[in-house]
């Protein structure tokens, strides 16, 4: 009788080790696939914090740009008064070195 009984808890302990092996297994390699998925996703945070970066120094100098743009707009609006005032009294001066 007990070595009915051991052969079944052997038999048992077999059937545990067949079942406890796969599965150690299976941990062992979803420990690996999140160990590369945190690096993933830190290197996304990282992309993420970079392109945020970007986009402020591009938004700052954007500014800097429309700035100075509007500077020599008004700057060439100035010269373009200046020019047609000239024209006006070259044409007035004309008209009456004319008469």
């Amino acid at each position: 009788m007990t070595g009915l009984v051991d052969f079944v808890l052997l038999a048992a302990l077999a059937g545990t080790s067949a079942c406890v092996v796969p599965m150690y297994l299976k941990l062992k390699r979803l420990d690996r696939t999140q160990a590369e998925y945190g690096r993933a996703m830190a290197a996304s945070g990282h992309a993420l914090a970079s392109a945020g970066e970007a986009v402020r120094n591009f938004a700052g100098e954007g500014r800097e740009v429309l700035d100075a743009l509007g500077l020599k707009i008004e700057e060439a609006r100035a010269t373009l008064a200046e020019l047609e005032a000239a024209r006006g009294a070259l044409a007035a001066a004309r008209t009456e070195g004319g008469r």
